[in-house]
């Protein structure tokens, strides 16, 4: 049972000047910290401004930000690999797409058949015979061997269909922007040797200059220069972008994205809350699904902490001085 606490249990909030989706999605972390985790205190930015969607530094320390006991070994496994997994977003940032990623990967890797079952139903593919490996925040140890750039995967996965091995990339989005990272991607040979040798982009000059798709291309492109190195027989490369329901900034770029495309369904989009309902539907234990329910109390049930969220945006339209006919907060 949820603890019943007030507005001020739930800290500093964004400013207006944030999307409407990143604010919301804030809002409900600042609201589970309080009322589903019990800590009434909340963290700061590096920067020193306070958020009610932070961590305090014990309650970090002692996990809270991660789901399961998976979760939270699947972060400090990661750490031991090496540069990739931020330590302080990871455990004191409930907003931080990364830990939604080990919250979801972490519970659903340590069963191998879930995981597998989950895959296949999620892309359609009852093809997928088998997940060989899988990992996260991932980047090849020698990048000069394949793009030669600092680009890195949230996670991938090498598959085993009927058809020979496959790979997939996944992209996931939860209150963050896509990367603003500029790579001269149509200055670089290695991209355009993958092009050719690949036939992935119908018209890859076109694609390379386009900035406002040039995360998920990169990460497509990894991906697929991956497999054509390690495994030089295998198929193609899947991306899979998985965002929130809300987030409709992620959908317009991944329609853009798989538009330059020669095969679009090498790009796939699903939202979150079909992920975990996915999930759920085949939850191997009644553990696993309580799990999974917490991430959906926790990620999509803004409808828990809606009474709160019409006091704050009240109190925000008096404070501002604007009346609702001429500033509406939703």
């Amino acid at each position: 049972m949820p603890l019943d606490v007030s507005l001020a249990d739930l800290g500093d909030q964004p400013r207006l000047s944030e999307g409407i989706h990143a604010r919301r999605a804030r809002f409900h972390q600042s609201w589970y910290r309080a009322a589903q985790l019990g800590v009434k205190s909340w963290g700061s930015a590096p920067s020193g401004r306070p958020f009610g969607s932070i961590l305090p530094p014990a309650a970090a320390e002692a996990g809270l930000n991660f789901a399961a006991s998976e979760s939270r070994q699947l972060f400090l496994s990661r750490r031991q690999q090496g540069w990739g997994a931020d330590p302080v977003r990871m455990t004191r940032h409930m907003t931080s797409s990364q830990t939604l990623l080990v919250n979801l990967l972490g519970p659903l890797g340590s069963d191998p058949t879930w995981l597998l079952e989950v895959l296949r139903l999620l892309l359609q593919r009852s093809d997928i015979a088998e997940v060989i490996r899988w990992d996260i925040e991932f980047a090849p140890p020698r990048r000069s061997q394949y793009l030669g750039d600092m680009t890195r995967l949230d996670a991938f996965f090498r598959v085993r269909t009927d058809f020979g091995v496959e790979g997939l990339v996944l992209e996931l989005k939860y209150t963050d922007r896509f990367s603003s990272r500029r790579i001269d991607v149509a200055g670089s040979q290695r991209y355009a040797e993958l092009a050719s040798s690949r036939d992935l982009w119908h018209d890859p000059q076109a694609a390379f200059i386009d900035p406002t798709i040039g995360q998920l291309l990169r990460c497509h492109a990894l991906g697929e220069r991956i497999l054509q190195v390690d495994e030089p027989s295998a198929g193609g490369t899947t991306l899979l972008l998985v965002s929130h329901p809300n987030d409709t900034t992620a959908l317009l770029v991944m329609d853009r994205y798989r538009a330059a495309l020669t095969n679009k369904s090498r790009a796939v989009d699903l939202a979150l809350d079909r992920v975990l309902a996915v999930a759920l539907a085949t939850a191997p234990s009644a553990s696993a699904a309580a799990v999974v329910r917490g991430l959906q109390l926790r990620y999509l049930d803004h409808w828990e902490s809606e009474h709160l969220w019409q006091e704050h945006t009240t109190d925000v339209a008096r404070l501002t001085g604007r009346s609702r006919g001429r500033f509406t907060i939703q």
